[in-house]
């Protein structure tokens, strides 16, 4: 997989982390970690339930409340708190978890979890870069902030009161939570959600802890080194994760050198999507420590998970955990599964002998370590290099040769929704997954779901992780630009067969900062010259076997379109990075954008059928 350098993070980013280790990463959660605990849940009590706006029974009598926040300010709230704002995600969090979302008004740009928070309005940047205006717009009766907040804090009191919160440890967390009870009159409903969370704590705590200690370091940024001190709550997840923190005799965010980090010599590296390192570039830098001779550096799936300090930890601790000491998680057996047909598939035992029915899914088996499993693939599966030792069983999806898949014993068969036509048939033989992901994000869930079947959860976590680091990378750089017109050829034979709404294709061109002029359209559809003559299209892309090369294309009946006149018709390198729904994906998305904005990533193109070139 190609990876990309993450160049820059901000610095609002960069100091939401040094104040309280919270970093909005941005994106909206649109699936769930598979993991074997479950996060804290929401209270559910009644009366605080989310959607529930009614006033407590004692309402009347409890307020005015006076209470004292963290930074020993004393406050009256008047009246119980119906239009709240957050100023940082992990608050945002903790009214979701004692059943209080409904009552949130305005929130960070950096807020991402629940996925509820896509539909509340946002109001600027973490702490100290919030919007006062459109703060003031939403007529808060409270405002909740943490301590980065502080140097705008004489002006959010001139809007509503307000509540100063810290999270620099785990014992913050639920202070935090218990202050908020109090602030809300749902004290017990407070103390129900951090008796859960010290409980789920404890839980993943408890599996490790025979296990041997391992020496961890966590690097929150590249340049400089940047990690996290004994005294913050990262070092309090690493040791509960059974882990030490090599620099837990610091304090705070501290900047390292290079000298130090080989001299503590740490067993495990931990990179976050937005470091600024990718895994292979950390490889190289620490390539003296005892973690990258051992192949353990890994980039973690979500890092908000680890660093918003709310009871959201659970999740990022079950990660760490499952990282530090990957035995004590280990699948069990028989295990069922609900595959993309929503079909509940029972697996008696680790399997050992897999037949794949796409390449797609071949290549994500050996992205996430499970290639040595893999007994028989279809004949077009050509990557990677070792797929050419392996069993060949026909053509792709119901072309396959039901004898020779038989013949190899699976204990498993893994095939995408080509193969429902024979899917009786296979069945008759082994077990049968069926993923047919249609976007980046049905790609994780495909990931995520081979790696729980085959046993390597951890592998395809890592897997994720790398291609949403890239998948940001790429959206940092696009976000704010004019999006192209983008036309996109798959083939060409009495007319153009390109990509509707629902592909995977679609959803990358969407990413790359563009947009698909037939995106009316429904699933891999021919148009015809005229449809696209009439839709314009800044940018045409063709794969290399399309059936009709740039030079022809510029001569023939498009050459009036934009595209052709300014010079923006490009040929991919490898049309399977394309096609394939599979980690190589990642690739396709990089080069798309690219071609669609390459002044954004320092490229030029040469000609009008040239490719872009640095």
């Amino acid at each position: 997989m190609r990876r990309i350098v993450i160049l820059a993070l901000s610095l609002i980013l960069l100091g939401a982390v040094f104040s309280s280790g919270c970093i909005g990463g941005g994106q909206a959660s649109s699936s769930t970690p598979s993991q074997t605990h479950s996060a804290v849940s929401p209270a559910s009590s009644t009366g605080s339930t989310p959607g529930s706006t009614s006033l407590s029974s004692s309402s009347v009598a409890y307020y005015p409340l006076t209470v004292k926040d963290y930074l020993n300010r004393t406050v009256t709230i008047k009246a119980e708190p119906m239009r709240v704002v957050t100023l940082a995600p992990a608050i945002t969090e903790d009214l979701y978890y004692l059943g209080l979302f409904d009552r949130i008004v305005g929130i960070t740009n950096y807020d991402d979890f629940p996925p509820a928070v896509r539909n509340v309005t946002r109001v600027g940047g973490y702490g100290k870069y919030a919007n006062l205006e459109r703060i003031a717009a939403l007529k808060p009766d409270l405002i909740i902030a943490d301590t980065f907040s502080q140097p705008i804090l004489s002006k959010l009191e001139e809007i509503a009161p307000v509540v100063v919160l810290r999270a620099h440890s785990i014992k913050d967390i639920e202070g935090n939570l218990l202050l908020l009870g109090r602030i809300f009159n749902r004290e017990n409903e407070a103390k129900e959600v951090v008796s859960k969370f010290s409980a789920q704590l404890r839980e993943i705590s408890s599996a490790v802890a025979s296990e041997p200690k391992v020496r961890v370091f966590y690097v929150v940024w590249n340049n400089p080194i940047t990690t996290a001190g004994g005294d913050s709550f990262i070092s309090q997840l690493i040791n509960l994760a059974g882990g030490v923190n090599i620099f837990n005799d610091t304090e705070g965010w501290p900047a390292v050198s290079m000298e130090q980090v080989i001299v503590r010599n740490p067993d495990v590296i931990i990179l976050t999507p937005h470091c600024g390192m990718t895994v292979d570039e950390a490889f190289k830098k620490f390539s003296g420590t005892k973690a990258a001779a051992t192949g353990r550096i890994y980039m973690i799936k979500n890092e908000n998970d680890l660093i918003h300090p709310s009871p959201r930890l659970t999740r990022g601790l079950e990660t760490l955990a499952k990282l530090l000491h990957p035995d004590a998680f280990k699948s069990s057996y028989p295990m069922k599964v609900v595959d993309f047909m929503n079909r509940t598939v029972t697996i008696e035992k680790e399997p050992k002998r897999i037949v794949s029915l796409a390449p797609s899914i071949t290549e994500t088996l050996f992205a996430i370590g499970a290639g040595d499993e893999v007994v028989g693939v279809t004949k077009y599966a050509d990557w990677p290099a070792a797929v050419r030792n392996v069993t060949r069983v026909g053509g792709y999806g119901k072309y396959a040769n039901l004898e020779r898949i038989a013949a190899l014993k699976p204990d498993l068969i893994i095939a995408d929704d080509f193969a429902l036509p024979i899917l009786n048939k296979l069945e008759e033989i082994a077990p049968v997954v069926i993923v047919a992901p249609k976007s980046i994000e049905g790609i994780y869930k495909q990931i995520e779901l081979l790696g729980k079947v085959t046993n390597r959860e951890e592998e395809a976590d890592l897997v994720v992780g790398e291609m949403e680091g890239v998948v940001n990378y790429v959206r940092s750089k696009v976000s704010n630009l004019t999006r192209p017109k983008v036309f996109f050829v798959l083939s060409y034979y009495n007319g153009y067969w390109t990509a509707g709404r629902g592909t995977f294709v679609n959803s990358l061109i969407n990413l790359a900062g563009g947009v698909n002029i037939f995106n009316d359209t429904e699933g891999w559809v021919k148009v015809s010259e005229e449809q696209v003559i009439a839709r314009n299209p800044d940018v045409i892309i063709l794969l290399p076997n399309a059936g009709i090369n740039a030079s022809e294309l510029c001569r023939g009946p498009l050459s009036g379109t934009t595209a052709v006149r300014d010079g923006r018709v490009f040929t991919v390198e490898n049309g399977d990075v394309y096609q394939r729904p599979s980690p190589r994906i990642t690739i396709a998305l990089q080069e798309l954008a690219d071609f669609l904005h390459p002044k954004a990533f320092g490229l030029s193109y040469n000609s009008t059928c040239a490719v872009a070139t640095s």
